[in-house]
């Protein structure tokens, strides 16, 4: 009854909802049994029909006006028992079972019905069968079984009992094959996460999850580095080649002050020429935003309730998916490289080169590989302590990465010897470079303020003249490595590198 006076004061386009055509019917009814029982054309066998009408009058005026002011009015499950209450108290100061305001119960069961309020529904079928019942007994008469009434309202009564019963057994049976649906989805989420450790791979699943459940026609996975700008990690329904907007361009939100996650950020995406609106979720771990989900929708924008608890869990799943990946590449990147100079260890030559030299089985091309020594390394951790020998180290180790080309690779095989890999290079391309990185003038760390002069001596093997295998080719470039050390001491004793001005020693520095 307290839909009525909305819908009509604000005077609104469209279709009527059927609870409001109810609501509607209802208050013309009750309005106008008001004056049909003033002027006596319905029938009330007692005197009292005077208050009866002002009573409920008021009421039908009480719930018409207050529902712009008593926010309580707006609660169904209110309105519905003060309904009940004031039917049956009409009913019984109106003639009893004879009363026409019997028919007021079905009014208020049909008006709960169709606002799918079955709580309500039922309990006004159980009020209206116990009241007629307890009506009848108070009749005392067998005749009061023989009235419309009665017999109606026990047919009306059970019949919505049963009706309630059954719909209210459909909607748990409704329920419960939500939860077992929810439950499926987590646990099918959760399997096809488990699995990937990849975070392409863990993109690519989330982003099919997202626009899966959204029902957007295209959008993108965007991952997150702290310091690092976000990068595009997977996109589907694009069609930049045709002219469409690429995803790399699209318009990323800034992220909520206290967002946990699962947030759906919408927002008009600029560059499109159709108006589209874009759809941001972010995932969120520890505090650190992990990767954003984005979907592009035709406007408007609407998710239902259960979209938008699906992507809340979609987004936990995915942030601890998503740690769990980074820290795995984490992990194997340490796991790659050499701990002091950042440099791949010989594991990640190994299987480096064995895929280069694979390839150059297949393309029928040179490959050379050198090993690489510094010369008089034990006198410089001699002469300045091991801190000074491992800097020395470490920016040999950033000179020869920084003069090979981007297809080549330089290792650290161990204690002063870095291995250098040149793809598709004959012997003489590799000695061209190992000689233009011969001599390496630098400061190698705080504690030595000049520069020293650190030179290299090298050995270099080419398949498929000097091995098929990359063991081969590493024994022929060490003893052409040994060759050259020998033939450059000349039976001289090594020494230290001098330093072209004054050296500096730090006096605690550590040995």
């Amino acid at each position: 009854m307290f839909h009525l006076v909305p819908f009509l004061s604000t005077g609104r386009k469209g279709s009527v909802t059927a609870e409001e055509g109810i609501s509607l019917v209802r208050v013309l009814l009750l309005l106008s049994l008001i004056p049909a029982l003033w002027f006596g054309i319905i029938p009330v066998t007692r005197p009292e029909v005077t208050p009866i009408v002002v009573l409920f009058g008021a009421y039908v005026i009480f719930l018409a006006v207050g529902s712009h002011r008593l926010a309580l009015l707006h609660k169904t499950d209110l309105v519905i028992t003060l309904d009940l209450l004031v039917v049956t108290l009409v009913v019984l100061i109106s003639g009893g079972v004879h009363s026409p305001f019997v028919y007021g119960y079905y009014l208020t069961i049909l008006e709960a019905a169709v606002r799918m309020n079955l709580r309500q529904a039922l309990a006004a079928s159980l009020a209206m069968a116990g009241m007629i019942t307890l009506l009848w007994l108070h009749a005392g008469s067998p005749a009061a079984l023989e009235t419309t009434g009665f017999r109606l309202g026990v047919f009306v009564a059970s019949g919505f009992f049963l009706a309630m019963l059954c719909g209210m057994l459909v909607q748990e049976y409704r329920a419960a094959r939500e939860r077992v649906d929810e439950l499926e989805f987590d646990s099918g989420l959760a399997s096809r996460l488990s699995g990937e450790l990849r975070g392409e791979g863990l993109a690519e699943i989330l982003l099919g999850a997202f626009l899966e459940m959204t029902q957007f026609f295209k959008g993108a996975a965007y991952m997150c580095d702290e310091g690092s700008r976000p990068q595009l990690m997977a996109a589907r329904g694009f069609e930049w080649e045709n002219g469409d907007l690429s995803p790399a361009h699209l318009p990323l939100p800034a992220l909520p002050a206290g967002a946990s996650g699962g947030e759906v950020i919408t927002q008009t995406a600029p560059a499109t020429a159709s108006g589209e609106v874009m759809a941001c979720v972010p995932l969120i771990h520890a505090g650190h935003l992990r990767m954003w989900l984005c979907g592009l929708a035709q406007p408007p924008l609407a998710l239902p309730d259960r979209v938008r608890r699906r992507i809340r869990r979609l987004a936990t799943h995915g942030a601890s998916a998503v740690e769990a990946a980074r820290l795995h590449e984490k992990v194997k990147d340490l796991a790659a490289k050499d701990s002091l100079t950042g440099l791949p260890n010989r594991r990640t030559f190994f299987e480096r080169m064995g895929s280069e030299l694979a390839r150059s089985h297949r393309l029928g091309r040179p490959l050379s590989v050198a090993l690489v020594d510094l010369n008089g390394f034990k006198a410089i951790n001699d002469t300045y302590g091991h801190s000074t020998g491992d800097a020395a180290l470490i920016r040999a180790a950033q000179l020869l990465a920084q003069g090979m080309r981007a297809s080549d690779v330089v290792a650290r095989f161990g204690g002063d010897e870095f291995v250098l890999l040149f793809p598709e290079t004959t012997t003489a391309g590799a000695q061209r470079v190992l000689r233009r990185l011969g001599t390496m003038k630098t400061a190698v760390s705080e504690e030595v303020t000049a520069e020293l002069r650190l030179t290299i001596a090298w050995g270099v093997a080419t398949w498929p003249t000097d091995g098929p295998s990359p063991e081969q080719l590493l024994r022929t470039a060490d003893r052409r490595l040994y060759e050259m050390k020998k033939r450059r001491q000349n039976g001289k004793r090594v020494r230290a590198p001098r330093a072209a001005r004054v050296v500096r020693l730090v006096k605690n520095r550590i040995a």
